[in-house]
């Protein structure tokens, strides 16, 4: 086996962290791994000699100190065309493993398990046969009622999350009453105001875990910021809240089983990759033209430091109720002292509350291959866990759920695209929001936010305005120019461009046609500068 590296972190916050590697027999390669309900690994890997290229996996389960090692399952796990690959998440009764398309059903558990099945699982509204859709599923979870949420992306670049309830039939599983839980519609017409409008509360999002005993969903999705954060969202009733605010790229956070804690991937703890320049500064809607951004920020910050930019993407660990509250609050990163290894999902807690457990992978080593990867756990020695928050009761329908004909209809729509709004203050002053959507993927879409005097509060005014005109063939460029004025002031003054998401996003700082820098500039928050220079390319 291979001997793990232990190495102990002293924090102020949270005690000694001790991390190390979880060891796994020599012949396991490329293993991902997740706690299970009994609190042991379930492991999902291949051995050297199985068929490449082949959808051929073996299952195992071992403790996260080596010991115990059992393997479950091997043989071929099939996927559709319109599948994100193959995820593990465990089912509370420590039996059954949701793969994505299938689920893992051991005999009589994952622990002593005597006998494994693969059960297909079969996805409404025909998602994985319709055109619209690049993938039926990009990220599934299960609930402890037996519920699953999941999250389907679509050609257009858009998406939705939705839930429903996994039964098991004679020839597999069926999700009974599934619901889309994303926003209808992101603005409605102002009640009080002619020619005005409000902005909903953006639902949906890439879904994570389910928390709050079932009730709410731990997503990647809008916090009301220009890039990514962690959100919960609530499914009795529509609301959002964000649990990261952080200026930078954030992403995944997975809660601990007490809710206290989380383990976040961000890119906090990377200085010459985190944008934070471009969320530094508060202002209204900055979401709005987020969508733009999405992919040049995710290929820049996360796929390609995985694959040949120097950096990190987490993960850090949390404080929640901190972490919901204080954009200045890191929390502590558990990044690994060798800069080749670089965080991957997934991430999980174990049962007691007590580790946390993510995957880091050689950067470039998946470059024509599987890459080369380990399992790390982070042992809390100092922090007595709460209770677990206990499963709800009874879970209500999601009111705002869309369902049955009207959820074909909604789904059958193509995307809805706002061409042009306008949003008045509560106080003074409104912003202009326009967007042009891409026809296809080789043209470039454009949104763009103006400020005038805008203030909700009376204390807080924006001026200015910030636009985003984005290709994923040609590459992305973020302006802005704009002023806050108020307690504590801030401004934008900025140029960023990437190259295309398959040149890996890199920032483009070579002079332009008229020889000015094609980036450039700062934000500046408060006492707090942060300058375009200082990333890497």
């Amino acid at each position: 086996m291979r001997e793990p590296a232990p190495t102990s972190v002293r924090t102020g916050e949270f005690g000694r962290i001790d991390i190390s590697d979880v060891p796994v027999p020599a012949h396991v390669r490329t293993g991902t791994a997740t706690y299970t309900p009994s609190g042991r690994v379930f492991l999902l890997y291949r051995h050297d000699d199985d068929p490449h290229g082949e959808d051929y996996y073996r299952a195992a389960v071992v403790d996260d100190d080596g010991d115990g090692f059992r393997e479950i399952f091997a043989g071929r796990i099939p996927q559709s065309p319109t599948a994100n690959g193959i995820r593990h998440m465990p089912f509370v009764d420590n039996r059954r493993v949701l793969l994505g398309d299938h689920v893992l059903e051991a005999t009589p558990d994952l622990d002593s398990c005597e006998n494994a099945d693969l059960v297909g699982v079969e996805y409404p509204w025909g998602l994985a046969a319709d055109p619209r859709v690049s993938h039926h599923w990009s990220e599934i979870i299960v609930s402890p009622d037996e519920r699953i949420a999941w999250t389907t992306l679509r050609k257009d670049f858009t998406a939705f999350a939705a839930l429903g309830r996994l039964r098991r039939t004679e020839k597999g599983y069926v999700i009974d009453g599934p619901t889309v839980i994303s926003s209808a519609e992101t603005f409605v017409p102002d009640p009080a105001r002619a020619g005005f409008s409000r902005v909903r509360p953006t639902l949906g999002g890439e879904v994570k875990q389910f928390v709050r005993g079932g009730t709410a969903i731990s997503s990647v999705g809008d916090g009301g910021r220009v890039l990514t954060d962690s959100v919960i969202q609530d499914l009795t009733e529509e609301l959002v809240v964000p649990v990261t605010r952080a200026p930078g790229y954030d992403e995944t956070t997975i809660l601990s089983p007490d809710e206290q804690l989380g383990i976040v991937m961000s890119t906090r703890a990377s200085a010459t990759t985190d944008l934070a320049v471009l969320g530094l500064v508060p202002r209204p809607y900055a979401n709005l033209i987020g969508r733009e951004l999405a992919w040049a920020a995710y290929i820049y910050a996360v796929g390609g430091v995985r694959e040949f930019r120097p950096g990190n993407v987490g993960p850090v660990l949390v404080d929640i109720e901190r972490s919901s509250t204080d954009p200045s609050y890191l929390g502590v990163p558990l990044i690994s002292d060798d800069d080749d290894w670089v965080y991957c999902s997934p991430m999980s807690w174990h049962p007691d509350g007590t580790k946390v457990m993510w995957m880091e992978m050689v950067r470039g080593s998946g470059r024509g291959g599987d890459p080369t990867m380990r399992i790390r756990v982070a042992h809390l020695v100092d922090r007595p866990p709460s209770d677990p928050v206990p499963a709800a009761a009874e879970v209500p329908a999601v009111p705002y759920g869309v369902t049955g004909t009207d959820a074909e209809r909604w789904l059958a729509t193509d995307s809805r695209d706002v061409r042009s709004a306008r949003i008045a203050g509560r106080h003074s002053g409104y912003v202009e929001y326009e967007r042009e959507p891409a026809a296809h993927p080789e043209v470039a879409s454009r949104a763009e936010l103006h400020f005038v005097d805008f203030s909700d509060d009376g204390r807080s005014v924006c001026t200015g305005w910030e636009r985003v005109t984005s290709s994923p063939v040609d590459g992305t460029v973020y302006e802005a120019d704009l002023l806050v004025r108020g307690d504590v002031g801030g401004e934008m003054k900025l140029r960023l461009e990437w190259s295309g998401l398959a040149d890996g996003a890199r920032i483009r700082f070579e002079p332009d046609e008229s020889g000015r820098p094609r980036s450039s500039g700062h934000a500046r928050c408060g006492d707090r500068l942060i300058r375009v220079e200082d990333l890497t390319a």
